[in-house]
């Protein structure tokens, strides 16, 4: 269910995660783990670029389908997974609740991340939860939900959902290597730059497995 995907460019990238979740809500789970060809922002499905990248920004920039705030990429494990809503388990009520869907999908994540080699935990079940004020920058505010390192509270990925009646698609970056531009030219009140070591390959392995455990049916 999970490929692992080469390096694209931001419109295709988000074409390919569009089209997961088209097959999710045929009722076929499916995701990707992949990369991005050089520096780019993807903005939230709600987001202006002008209001959002500073002017003279050196990197390109797509729009998400998902929304959140904006993430910069290059430097990143990015994954896209779209799951049937039935799948989840859920009532129907909480199937239409962003954040309950959210919470159903976010701990096989952090499974997958901790067993890629990564520090991660939920930050409600750290000291380190903030607010970074107004920004549009994904990883300069801590919400109870996001993911973060447990012993340094820094955020370590970023999650993005689009629901529809029949399936939701979560879109993430786990920032794994020194950003290729400083997140300073690209946001106002930007986050400190921070990365943590995880595997694609083996976070796409487990992410899988973490999945077929949680959701019904059996995902396979």
């Amino acid at each position: 269910m999970i490929t692992f995907d080469d390096r694209h460019d931001g419109p295709e990238n988000m074409g390919r995660d569009a089209a997961l979740l088209i097959q999710a809500e045929s009722g076929e789970p499916a995701g990707r783990v992949y990369g991005w060809t050089g520096n780019w922002v993807t903005l939230g499905r709600f987001q202006k670029q002008e209001k959002v990248l500073l002017e003279n920004a050196p990197v390109d920039w797509v729009q998400r389908p998902t929304g959140g705030k904006a993430v910069l990429h290059g430097h990143d494990v990015t994954f896209g997974l779209a799951v049937p809503l039935k799948s989840l388990g859920l009532s129907d009520r909480d199937c239409r609740s962003v954040g309950a869907v959210y919470r159903r999908l976010i701990r096989p994540i952090v499974l997958a991340m901790q067993d890629a080699g990564g520090d991660a935990e939920l930050a409600e079940n750290t000291p380190f939860v903030r607010s970074a004020g107004h920004t549009a920058d994904c990883f300069a505010h801590i919400a109870p939900n996001d993911v973060v390192n447990p012993q340094t509270g820094q955020k370590v990925c970023g999650c993005a959902l689009k629901l529809t009646q029949q399936a939701v698609l979560i879109q993430a970056s786990i920032p794994a290597a020194r950003p290729l531009v400083d997140p300073a030219r690209v946001f106002r009140n930007p986050h400190s730059a921070a990365w943590i070591t995880v595997d694609a390959e083996r976070f796409a392995e487990s992410l899988e497995l973490q999945l077929s455990k949680s959701l019904c049916p059996k995902v396979s």
